[in-house]
């Protein structure tokens, strides 16, 4: 072994390997002693002239190197290797029979290579780097696939690699095997993510179904997904969609289409055939835009053909938002004060909506100046019409009004030790150009009220223990008065939103607050989180009793894998529980659970949904699902799927059971290297 640590042209030989490879290395900028390990069974340096054979191997830092052969001149920095070249860092291999390369320009022509940018496998017939970030590929051949026969690649006579990330290519085709079945003349990818998944099944209002997507970048920013929905019993059906994620722009645009065979297979009643047609669609967009941290533009549109189209072909987003948003916030601020318009307009006239045009000015919470006085403020104007779906025959007319508010605190914030003592007054006057008195309005509701909270820790072990490294308890009581008297009953007014239930109060919230913190990791971790809390009712206003409900929240990582959410009220007045959520969630990595019960009498509620994924990172894994209403022991929905790797591609099989006797089974393939493209929201 021979050290290159006497020669500077042996030094500039370590460089010129490194910038060799096909990707960038890190090289420092200053060289310090002794870089560079090289081992050779002959080493020769004269007159610039650097000549190595024989098993060529060296390594910097966290790269390693091989060749047969390697030639270089230090003078003109130009350099040729031969032979069996490997360059290897972390996940990134490059290999080749011949390189002609310059380090000092960091421009060279590579014959024959292969590349491994996990998990993508690159065969190129010809590479040249026409830049430190760009390299030219003649004859290139992609895969996830590690078999000498992949089972899937994607040929391109021409493409250029950028930033070892994305691959953009012209004449681009796409075998399954030996068999072409599809031709792009253009094509970007980014190389971590999926182009196609492919799902084949049966459910009972489908039919044979088979779900195509291709999903293909146009740029780091700007990516278009196309799906090709083929239903024996409904037809063929077309999405559409792009999306973008700039630095300070994100939005997506998506439009699907469908000829419907069979528009009633889920829905037969007279009324819904006035609403369902045989042309289903769903249009929706969105975008976010930043121009300051304070200063943004969001807005989301959706129009849709009928109030089922999402329920029918887009399960998923359907169980999040049954009934799709359409508005545009403009907000604009400082740490001082906030400002929005909102508009929001009802798109689909069988939904039930309240369309709002609002403007609204907020003084954030503000110490006057050489006061000890602290002030906020909130206002806000809007023209409000709330309306019913067109389609309910017995909904009352709609109703509308121009409401003015303004809500008013002062507040002087105190601390006497432990003690924590803020007194408050507030006023809020709302003016209504017409009310339910078929008359214009001005509510005022005067206010006044004393939040008192006292803080105590204390040590209880320094032990580690499962839940964590040591356990210290703050407890924090606290006490809040409110007295608020309206000269409206809410009776009198239409109810648009929250602002228009307010009524008097003269109460008393009395709580007490438990956090349990523990060391995780050396940082500080919140291990339990429990805040309980009560109104006493100094007037009751006719109910009778003098305690409100007691409300629980409560926010638990017993562990690093396990956590508890609770929040709920208790009504121990009528030994009733109106409302209680209440989620488990464990996760092991090869164990995913969870199971959440949502209790909700007033609508004939108890539901559990547990979920199950084991192994997801296994040559076999599952999922399984369950909705069960234990209120009238209704299983409302079951899934389980099993997953299986097999070399580069993951096959799924799985069946899907609904609520009105729906049924779907499902047989997909995609990229075992892609795991997170799954069955997705058609299943």
């Amino acid at each position: 072994m021979l050290r290159i640590k006497q020669a500077v042209g042996l030094l500039l030989f370590g460089v010129g390997l490194l910038n060799a490879g096909a990707v960038d290395f890190d090289v420092p900028k200053e060289i310090p002693d002794e870089p560079f390990d090289l081992q050779a069974a002959r080493l020769e340096y004269t007159n610039d002239t650097l000549i190595a054979s024989g098993g060529v191997t060296g390594k910097f830092e966290n790269v390693t190197m091989r060749a047969d052969q390697v030639s270089g001149n230090t003078e003109t920095g130009d350099l040729h290797m031969e032979g069996d070249i490997h360059f290897e860092r972390g996940d990134i291999i490059w290999k080749g029979s011949e390189l002609d390369y310059n380090y000092m320009t960091q421009t060279g022509n590579f014959g024959p290579s292969t590349f491994n940018f996990d998990p993508v496998l690159m065969s190129v017939d010809q590479v040249e780097r026409v830049s430190t970030n760009e390299y030219a590929l003649r004859g290139a051949s992609f895969t996830t696939c590690p078999e000498d026969h992949p089972h899937f690649h994607i040929q391109a006579k021409e493409a250029l690699l950028v930033d070892e990330e994305y691959i953009t290519a012209k004449g681009v085709t796409v075998y399954v095997g030996k068999v072409p079945v599809m031709y792009l003349p253009y094509w970007r990818q980014r190389l971590t993510k999926s182009v196609f998944s492919f799902k084949v099944g049966y459910g009972s209002q489908w039919g044979a179904y088979l779900l195509l997507n291709a999903t293909v970048p146009w740029n780091e920013y700007f990516e278009s997904s196309t799906d090709v929905n083929l239903y024996s019993k409904r037809g063929v059906g077309f999405r559409q969609g792009f999306t973008w994620n700039y630095p300070n722009a994100v939005g997506e645009f998506a439009a699907f289409y469908l000829n419907d065979q069979d528009p009633y297979a889920r829905y037969d009643s007279p009324s819904a055939k006035e609403l369902i047609g045989n042309d289903r669609y769903w249009f929706k967009f969105g975008h976010l835009q930043h121009f300051s941290d304070t200063h943004y533009l969001n807005t989301k549109l959706n129009y849709l053909s009928d109030p089922a189209v999402i329920e029918e072909f887009f399960i998923d987003d359907y169980e999040t938002y049954a009934q799709p948003e359409s508005y545009l916030s403009w907000v604009q601020g400082n740490s001082y004060v906030g400002s929005e318009v909102f508009l929001n307009q009802r798109l689909n006239d069988f939904y039930e909506n309240t369309d709002r045009y609002q403007y609204s000015l907020d003084l954030y919470r503000t110490k006057i100046p050489g006061t000890p006085f602290f002030i906020e403020s909130e206002n806000a104007i809007a023209d409000l019409e709330h309306v019913f779906a067109e389609t309910n025959s017995l909904a009352p007319p709609s109703f509308g009004a121009v409401r003015t508010d303004s809500m008013n605190t002062l507040t002087l914030p105190q601390q006497w030790g432990a003690v924590s003592l803020v007194p408050r007054a507030s006023y809020r006057a709302t003016y209504y150009s017409d009310t339910k008195l078929n008359e214009a309005e001005l509510r005022q509701i005067p206010g006044a009220g004393m939040q008192v909270s006292v803080q105590a820790t204390k040590v209880l072990s320094d032990k580690t223990r499962w839940y964590g490294k040591g356990l210290r308890h703050k407890i924090e009581p606290y006490a809040d008065y409110i007295y608020e008297n309206s000269s409206l009953s809410p009776d009198d007014i239409y109810t648009f939103d929250d602002i228009d239930l307010l009524h008097d109060e003269n109460k008393v919230q009395l709580g007490l607050r438990n956090i349990l913190q523990t060391k995780r990791d050396n940082r500080v971790s919140q291990f339990i989180d429990l805040d309980l809390y009560t109104y006493y009712l100094i007037d009751d206003y006719g109910t009778g009793n003098d305690f409100d409900s007691l409300f629980v929240n409560a926010r638990m990582p017993l562990t690093k894998r396990t956590m508890v959410d609770m929040y709920g009220e208790i009504d121990w007045n009528n030994g009733e529980v109106p409302f209680f959520d209440t989620r488990l969630s464990h996760d092991r990595g090869e164990v995913i659970f969870s199971v959440e019960h949502l209790y909700r009498p007033d609508r004939d509620q108890s539901l559990w949904t547990p979920r199950v994924d084991l192994y997801p990172d296994a040559k076999v894994s599952l999922e399984a699902y369950l909705r069960y209403n234990d209120k009238d022991n209704d299983v409302q929905e079951v899934s389980s799927v099993i997953y299986m790797n097999w070399c580069c591609m993951r096959y799924g099989l799985g069946a899907h059971f609904y609520d009105e006797n729906e049924v779907r089974v499902m047989f997909s393939i995609g990229l075992s290297a892609f795991p997170e493209a799954r069955m997705g929201t058609s299943f």
